[in-house]
Formats: structure tokens, sequence, C-alpha cells
């Protein structure tokens, strides 16, 4: 686990095998019980899925429903706002913000029949900018997933 400073808390942030849970959880739309996380992430034993469920529900990171299944708590916690999930596959909230951006320019400059070189060549700067930035996120949370 990870301790971070975050509006004068502390906050928690999961490593390894229980960031993967905790990936999960929070890119399911449903919650889930320890065996189908256990065959999600393809781990050999649900005590293990188990002691990383109670950790991160200690951490308040993930709650118990009811019905006994897991779900992630709808906490602000740093590292899952920089990124939305695709199919459990975390994308960085930069990449289409800055390819959204880029659409519009182009499209502007379409429309009005305005080939301006240096908007053009910033417009491209700033995307490749924020691609890479994007790729260091996404560096981050690999790095965070080998832990």
């Amino acid at each position: 686990m990870v301790k971070v400073m975050a509006k004068k808390k502390a906050t928690t942030l999961p490593t390894g095998t229980a960031l993967q849970i905790y990936l999960l959880l929070v890119s399911s739309k449903e919650p889930m019980g320890v065996r189908e996380i256990q065959a999600k992430i393809g781990l050999k034993s649900p005590s293990t899925v188990k002691y990383h469920l109670d950790r991160l529900r200690k951490d308040g990171l993930v709650i118990q429903v009811p019905d006994g299944r897991y779900a992630a708590a709808k906490a602000d916690d740093p590292l899952t706002g920089l990124y939305f999930f695709i199919k459990n596959s975390p994308i960085p909230r930069l990449i289409p913000a800055s390819l959204s951006f880029a659409v519009f320019i182009a499209t502007y400059l379409i429309l009005t029949q305005q080939l301006d070189l240096f908007i053009l060549g910033a417009t491209i700067g700033f995307v490749i900018y924020v691609i890479i930035e994007g790729s260091r996120l996404r560096k981050l949370i690999r790095f965070l997933l080998e832990k």
C-alpha cells in the first residue's frame, strides 16, 4: 500500500494484487463475489482474494453489499480519478480530452477554410505532449500493479 496525503487526510492506495482487485471492482458495473474476482484476476486461492478485499474494505475503498458481494466504494482517491475504464483497462483521462481538442481545432480550421499553420502546429504539439503524459500515467499504474 502507498500512503498519499490528500486534503489533510492520509489515503492509502492499493498496490499489486490489491490494486488489481480494486481496479476490477471500479470498472465493474455490478458487485462481485470472491470466487468471481478470483477467476477474473487468475488467483489460485479465494482466501487470497478475501484477504485483499478485507484490506481494501478497512481502507474504505471497497464495501460489502448485503448479499455478501463486494463493490468499489465511491471514493475520490487520486489514482482512479486520473483514469476511466473500458473493459477493465484503465485509460488516462488526458488522452481523449486532447484528441477531442485536436478534432475540434481541425474541424474549425476546415470549416472556416483558414489554414493557420501556427494554430495547427500548436495543437499537434499539445496533443503529442498530452499523449506522452498519458503514457506516463499508464506506466504508473503498471508499476503499482507489479508491487
